[in-house]
């Protein structure tokens, strides 16, 4: 066993719990213990060869295939420019075993988060391509490229944009900007779709002016590009439909109701992560208001989200999609989407598609939790902040494009101008070096 990975299960822990109980050791704490080990891992990794020909993949930390990973690796697995590339995938130990049963892994070597072998892969790749923050410890050498791909465009306040002081599990306002860049020091891109997402995402990790132009590239979201490139398309649409509702044992018959509610700073809990009491959603008016018009309920969790919900009462109405389930694939099969907080709404607004706000908790989250870049009443679609909103809202979605269809197109072009289904490919030309 290595020493970078007996510090981490032997102390790791230990120095967190210290930390919990002693807040103002915690960030000197921290920056002592992330210094020690990058230096060590600095050292290890200077002996190492660069591979030019092998990438690592990972997406939320190892937890998923999904994302503009996903959509980089897909592009390059059916180009025959990288035949002979060797691809990686960093997951969390616990997956290792059942990701390898996955055909889409039948290129790609897996490698347990955080152990051995991914600190000798990280050291070896040319390429990283991540779509959350790699360990404050690693750190790329010269020669490697570190491709940012984040998670969405911003809607609520990242870094060292959270004006807001508040606390997020162990992590205090100060302390999760400065965590954030660290990581923007590492970049060589950062992926982009608009000029919107561009500037405040290297606003919030405290991307140096002097680097933007260099390190932030605009081609549009790889995450995106099998959304609008099936959207697109109606016989490709109504092909991917069938296939994806028969895969996940949804009635094909029916009207898709998506409702992905976000995750909350506050709604923590030690040793079980962060919960939702309850879904805010009273699904029994939905199934009086919406049962009887067709419509079933696809009901996503953010993936952060670790208590399980008992929908048993809703058989047939409520289909719990948390787990195991690509998003884009709720995208293309859902005639509907109702969020709150989560950005999913921007991506969503490639299926031009409409798109319903529930904020029950409004004032608490605005002022008390993160805020916003800019006034979520201006997005385009009804804004609920209660059941009987809910209700009114559904039963007037046969005139949505009347009452937002200009608002909306404006929406689009605004924010997910470049997602044009080619985004993987603008970036793999200009990122690896083919």
């Amino acid at each position: 066993m290595s020493i970078m990975v007996t510090l981490n299960r032997k102390f790791r822990k230990p120095m967190l719990a210290f930390m919990k109980k002693h807040p103002r050791f915690r960030r000197n704490g921290r920056k002592v213990y992330y210094d020690f080990r990058g230096q060590l891992y600095k050292n290890q990794a200077s002996k190492v060869p660069t591979n030019e020909k092998m990438v690592v993949f990972e997406s939320f930390g190892g937890r998923q295939v999904s994302c503009s990973p996903r959509a980089i690796y897909e592009a390059m697995l059916a180009d025959p420019r990288f035949d002979d590339w060797t691809f990686v995938w960093s997951f969390r130990k616990r997956s290792i075993a059942k990701m390898r049963q996955d055909p889409m892994m039948e290129r790609a070597q897996l490698v347990a988060r955080c152990y051995d072998d991914y600190f000798e892969i990280m050291q070896q790749a040319k390429y990283w391509v991540v779509n959350t923050r790699v360990p404050e410890y690693v750190h790329p050498k010269d020669d490697q490229v570190y491709v940012q791909c984040w998670h969405g465009t911003p809607l609520k306040c990242l870094g060292f944009d959270v004006a807001i002081d508040s606390q997020n599990a162990l992590n205090s306002t100060e302390e999760l900007a400065w965590r954030f860049g660290i990581d923007s020091e590492k970049w060589s891109y950062l992926l982009s779709p608009s000029p919107y997402t561009s500037l405040h995402l290297a606003d919030a990790f405290g991307l140096p002016e002097e680097r933007r132009a260099d390190v932030v590239l605009e081609e549009g979201y790889p995450r995106n590009d099998r959304v609008a490139a099936t959207c697109a398309d109606p016989d490709t649409l109504a092909a991917a439909k069938a296939e994806i509702c028969e895969k996940l044992g949804i009635p094909q018959d029916k009207k898709l109701f998506l409702y992905a509610p976000t995750w909350r700073d506050d709604a923590y809990q030690a040793g079980k992560g962060y919960v939702m009491e309850d879904t805010l959603l009273d699904f029994d008016r939905l199934r009086e208001t919406m049962e009887a018009d067709g419509w079933i309920v696809l009901f996503r969790a953010h993936y952060y989200i670790a208590n399980k919900f008992d929908f048993e009462p809703y058989e047939g109405f409520v289909y719990d999609v948390s787990r195991g389930v690509d998003i884009n694939d709720l995208y293309i099969i859902s005639d509907a989407l109702m969020t709150d907080y989560s950005s999913v709404f921007f991506d969503y607004a490639i299926t031009k598609r409409p798109i319903l706000f529930f904020w029950p908790d409004w004032e608490h989250y605005a002022n008390a939790i993160r805020g916003f870049y800019f006034d979520l009443k201006e997005l385009p679609g009804p804004h609920c902040f209660n059941m009987d909103d809910v209700v009114e809202a559904i039963g007037k979605l046969d005139s949505y494009d009347e009452m937002y269809g200009e608002a909306y197109a404006e929406f689009r072009q605004t924010f997910c101008p470049k997602d044009d289904g080619h985004a993987a490919e603008r970036v793999i030309n200009k990122v690896f070096d083919v």
